[in-house]
Formats: structure tokens, C-alpha cells, sequence
């Protein structure tokens, strides 16, 4: 009898978005095929509390509140000889524990959600490690060296584009495998969007409008929403207020919360629902929201953008005329109402989204490591 076959995925908190493809590859390998072994584990937690808040507090507060900054130091590290430094700290505080806990789990795949831990297992010595097929999931439509590891085997990319960028970085192009970037197994069921309709109180022969919280103020919403309301007396709008209490408190005591139009949610866990029923969102740019919108068919209007990543989604949305970008909330505004004066452009991006999404792109993921594997 074989012995049962081990995965192991990595990812390392700053950002969600590598949360979520760890999460996501973890489900469908559970989904597909059960009788793998799978341990899904944040890399950050083999390291001193220190590390640990400089790593994750460092990234959130830098990207959220200094964005040109953390997009100087996006173009600073894009070369190896700025990375070292950072790697060996990096080393020094992980690999301790993070080594001898592969040892342990003793994988026949490791899956990294994230630079950093394959970073560590390159540099371990130790043949047992090194020799394990290993893979990198690029979690943006653009890439970086710091994504680019020798002891890499398979990179899974978003789209090619991103594969002739690793070439340009000069790996082998054979590495590069083009499955998307994993998201969900919800996001790639097809819903039925009449039910979903009655659930959520929406007329299907209205546009709807989601808008996605935690990138504006209660007085930016109700000036987004009066200024389409304006031009657009029939638009429905889904508002998630997501963990920002004060903008939900400060809707509740508002005139937007009498409109039967404006539908208004907490944090939720259903947003394939949300996206199913929208004709449009607005919303952050990260890679593994894009991957979600575009396998939803649902075209996106883009305001803050972080530089680095969120450029490289960006820019790849556009060229494909799946999103438009506004640089100001007045901008909004004009583009939403643009756009929903012209259905026909609307469906246009549409189709454009479901052109470039890729709904199955974790069972690709999973489907090609299993094959690796047996």
C-alpha cells in the first residue's frame, strides 16, 4: 500500500490576498481530491512575536497610509542585490522552526502563496528540503524578482502576460504555468441570479451598483451615490460596509438608509452572491479581488490603487477593457454614469471579464500538482 501523499501550502500574512489563495488551494485540494494529506500554515507564525509585527504591521500601515512610499520600496527591491539584506533577517528568524517543521510534515509538494517561504526553503542546505517539488503562486497580474527563486520548480501565473514577465526575469518559460490565480470554489458555481434578486430585494430590470467599503468616508459614499443618483434616478446599489463601523453607523443614521434602493451589509461571506446580481462594482484592486470580479463577469471601476501590485492589476484590467480607472471620487462618478449610459459598452466589458476570468483556476492549480505527485 502507498504511502498517503502530503501537501503543504505557505502563505505569510500582509496582504490577504496570499491568505486567500492559500485558503482557496486548500479547499479545492479537499473538494478533489480528498485522499491528500493537506496542511495549509502562515509562515509568520515560525517567527518571534518581534518579526511578526514589524512583517505584518509594517506592510499594513506603509501600504494603507504611505502608499507612494511602499511604492518606492516596490522599485527599490524589483533587483537581487537590494534583497539580500532582508532575506538574511529573514532567514535568521524563521528557518529555526520553519525548517525542521517541513522535516516533520515531510511533503511530496510544497505550494507557496507567498515569496517569502520559498525564500527559506532555498536556503536551507539540507537536500530533504530543497529536493521537495516546489511551486510559487503569483498572486498579482504583474510580477517582481522577489517572486523569482532558483529552487522553484512551477510558478502558477495569473494570466500570460505575467508568464512572459517571468521570462523576462529569465525563467524558464516550462516553469510557468498559466492557471490563474486560485480564488474560492463559490466563485466559479453559477448562481441563480432571480432567486438571489428576491433575497436581496433587487429589480433585475434596474442596473445595480455594488460598492465595496474601506476606501472612503460616509461623506465620499453619499456624494458617490447622490452624484449617480443624479443622472440615473433607476440605479439600485449594494453598499458592504465591511468591519468600518463608523461608516455603518454613520449610514444608519443617514437618509441613505430609508432608500429602498440602497441595499446596505456588514461584513459578509457571500459575496459571489453580491457579484452575481451587480452590473458593476467599485472596489480595491488586489489581485485576488480582480481574479473573483473577472470570473464573475462583473467589470470594475478602480479609485485608490496601491503603487506596485495594484498598478500591475490595474493597468492589465484596462488594457483589456475590463475596468475603467477614475482618479478622483468625482471621476467616479462620471465613469459609473458613463457607463450606464451605454449598455451596449457595459456588456461589452462583460464579456471582456469573462473572457480573461478564470473561475477553475484552483482545480488547475490542484489538478496539476496531483499529476506532479502520483
Amino acid at each position: 500500500m502507498s504511502k498517503q501523499k502530503k501537501v503543504l501550502i505557505v502563505y505569510a500574512t500582509g496582504g490577504m490576498g496570499h491568505v486567500t489563495a492559500a485558503k482557496a488551494t486548500e479547499q479545492a485540494f479537499k473538494l478533489k481530491y480528498p485522499d491528500v494529506e493537506t496542511k495549509n500554515i502562515d509562515v509568520i507564525d515560525f517567527a518571534p512575536k518581534f518579526y511578526k509585527k514589524i512583517f505584518v504591521d509594517g506592510y499594513n500601515y506603509v501600504s494603507a497610509k504611505k502608499p507612494k512610499f511602499w511604492g518606492w520600496l516596490y522599485r527599490k527591491y524589483n533587483n537581487r542585490f537590494s534583497q539580500k539584506l532582508p532575506t538574511m533577517l529573514s532567514v535568521a528568524a524563521i528557518s529555526r522552526k520553519f525548517i525542521p517543521f517541513i522535516k516533520e510534515f515531510n511533503p511530496d509538494f510544497i505550494i507557496s502563496a507567498h515569496p517569502l517561504p520559498m525564500v527559506l526553503v532555498s536556503n536551507s542546505r539540507e537536500k530533504n528540503i530543497i529536493d521537495i517539488l516546489s511551486s510559487i503562486i503569483i498572486t498579482d497580474f504583474g510580477c517582481h524578482s522577489f517572486w523569482i527563486n532558483k529552487g522553484v520548480n512551477y510558478y502558477f501565473c495569473a494570466a500570460e502576460d505575467v508568464k512572459k514577465c517571468l521570462g523576462g526575469y529569465g525563467v524558464d518559460l516550462n516553469s510557468a504555468v498559466v492557471s490563474g490565480i486560485p480564488i474560492e470554489p463559490k466563485f466559479s458555481k453559477q448562481e441563480d441570479k432571480i432567486s438571489l434578486a428576491k433575497k436581496f430585494g433587487l429589480n433585475l430590470e434596474r442596473p445595480t451598483l455594488l460598492i465595496v467599503g474601506g476606501q472612503f468616508s460616509f461623506l465620499n459614499l453619499k456624494m458617490i451615490i447622490d452624484g449617480i443618483n443624479h443622472r440615473n434616478k433607476d440605479i439600485q446599489f449594494i453598499v458592504i460596509s465591511g468591519r468600518d463601523k463608523a461608516l455603518r453607523n454613520a449610514i444608519e443614521k443617514s437618509d441613505l438608509s430609508k432608500n429602498n434602493n440602497i441595499k446596505i451589509f456588514d461584513f459578509v461571506d457571500n459575496m459571489q452572491e453580491f457579484m452575481t446580481v451587480s452590473d458593476l462594482i467599485f472596489s480595491k484592486a488586489g489581485g485576488l479581488t480582480v481574479s473573483e470580479c473577472m470570473a464573475k463577469g462583473l467589470p470594475m471601476v478602480i479609485n485608490k490603487v496601491i503603487p506596485g501590485q495594484e498598478e500591475d492589476n490595474v493597468n492589465y484590467l484596462v488594457r483589456h477593457n475590463a475596468a475603467v480607472k477614475a482618479d478622483s471620487f468625482s471621476g467616479i462618478i462620471e465613469e459609473v454614469n458613463n457607463l450606464l449610459a451605454n449598455p451596449a459598452k457595459l456588456a461589452e466589458m462583460k464579456n471582456n471579464c469573462l473572457k480573461i476570468g478564470r473561475p477553475n483556476s484552483a482545480e488547475n492549480l490542484v489538478d496539476f500538482v496531483y499529476e506532479k505527485i502520483q
